[in-house]
């Protein structure tokens, strides 16, 4: 029997579809339908689920951000969307054992206490391989890039770092294996092995973090040549994932003056989520003398005018050791001095120096705000010791 116009319309609606379903990150279905008398779908919590503008801030996988073992992409940094960073442990692990870790803060049996994970921060400790035969120890930072391209001094890889990992996996007290993959240092390509970071969250709330060594050697059977890969635990911290929030632009300035302790940052959020790619320091044009800001020296053959900390290290309590630029024995210091009207005058004080001291230079991260250390020991001709003072006059939120 042939269906009428109204019968033919009817069977195609009742199949047509009339709304979305999705399984968000706690595994619960949701569904949108069309609101009101309107055949439209709102989408919108699809889209806050994916994260505003930057990655998935719900976990799992994202094909822009490949995971790597038991991490996941939790979101982006640059964007703001990884927040309640709380320092668990600052160090080095040994990677030539198992480095058992005390926490500074109870995150639960279940580690259910410290928000969505940890974030881990390593470096790589280089070891150059000649026919078999252990050579010179160098640290490489790494470069995170899923496009897998190579970087002058760096070791690249394609697994997401910073290293993020859900809570869930570290409840389960089983060793997780996080290899970093990738193109590395784009040595010989021969014979490869990613190295690995090994991470145990324990029973009695301790994290165990182990090495597995990596290499890019020729393949030699005789003895390989290449360099050998071992991972480096610096960093462990909570975290917790947000929307995308608004970064502020370099223009903006957090701090400006002249200080060489403790300096507040005007405008950065909580857990310095605005302030783009990181924090610039900016330094005075002089080092002043240690208890006589009358006397000074100029900085322009020592201390770098700016410094930058990258966001990664933007976490309450981090300690940043700052190399210095060596001075050498010999070398000549000029002194100027300050006169009544404000401004500086190089008296001709140049005196060639006995002996150095390197003194330190140092950045703490603090409650918005950093605690700045930069001083520099001289000895001149007649054996006379003095300290120096760097001093910062700007600090503001930079953009790679």
């Amino acid at each position: 029997m042939a269906e009428n116009w109204l019968t033919k319309v009817a069977r195609i609606a009742i199949r047509a579809a009339q709304g979305l379903t999705w399984t968000d990150k706690n595994n619960e279905v949701q569904v949108a339908k069309p609101e009101g008398k309107s055949n439209l779908i709102n989408i919108q919590k699809i889209v806050d689920g994916i994260g505003n503008g930057g990655g998935d801030t719900g976990g799992g996988d994202n094909p822009d951000h490949p995971s790597a073992g038991a991490d996941y992409y939790a979101g982006s940094l640059a964007d703001g969307e990884i927040t309640e960073r709380e320092l668990l442990w600052q160090g080095k692990s040994d990677p030539t054992k198992t480095t058992n870790v005390t926490l500074l803060k109870d995150v639960g049996a279940k580690f259910n206490s410290g928000g969505d994970g940890a974030f881990i921060l390593v470096h790589l400790l280089k070891t150059v391989m000649t026919a078999g035969v252990k050579g010179a120890t160098s640290e490489v930072k790494l470069n995170y890039d899923v496009n897998n391209v190579a970087k002058d001094g760096y070791f690249t890889t394609t697994s997401c770092y910073p290293i993020y990992i859900h809570a869930s996996d570290l409840a389960t007290h089983q060793e997780l294996v996080v290899p970093l993959n990738g193109i590395g240092e784009n040595l010989s390509g021969v014979n490869v092995k990613a190295p690995e970071l090994h991470i145990k969250y324990n029973d009695d709330k301790t994290i165990d973090i182990t090495s597995v060594t990596g290499y890019d050697n020729d393949g030699a059977e005789s003895g390989a040549t290449g360099a050998n890969y071992d991972v480096v635990s610096d960093l462990i911290t909570t975290f917790s994932t947000q929307n995308a929030i608004a970064q502020l632009p370099s223009s903006i300035n957090f701090f400006t003056g002249l200080s060489n302790d403790d300096i507040p940052l005007s405008g950065v959020s909580e857990y310095y989520e605005n302030s783009m790619d990181g924090l610039e320091v900016f330094f005075d044009d002089y080092m002043y003398q240690l208890g006589d800001n009358n006397r000074a020296l100029r900085t322009y053959f020592d201390v770098v005018p700016s410094f930058r900390i990258p966001k990664e290290q933007l976490v309450i309590g981090n300690t940043i050791n700052v190399p210095f630029n060596q001075w050498k024995t010999g070398s000549t210091v000029e002194w100027w001095d300050k006169e009544n009207s404000g401004g500086w005058t190089d008296r001709g004080h140049s005196y060639p120096q006995k002996g150095k001291k390197n003194g330190q230079f140092y950045v703490k991260i603090m409650d918005k705000s950093i605690n700045v250390y930069c001083s520099r020991f001289t000895i001149d001709t007649l054996g006379n010791l003095f300290e120096y003072i760097a001093k910062v006059d700007k600090v503001t939120p930079y953009k790679i």
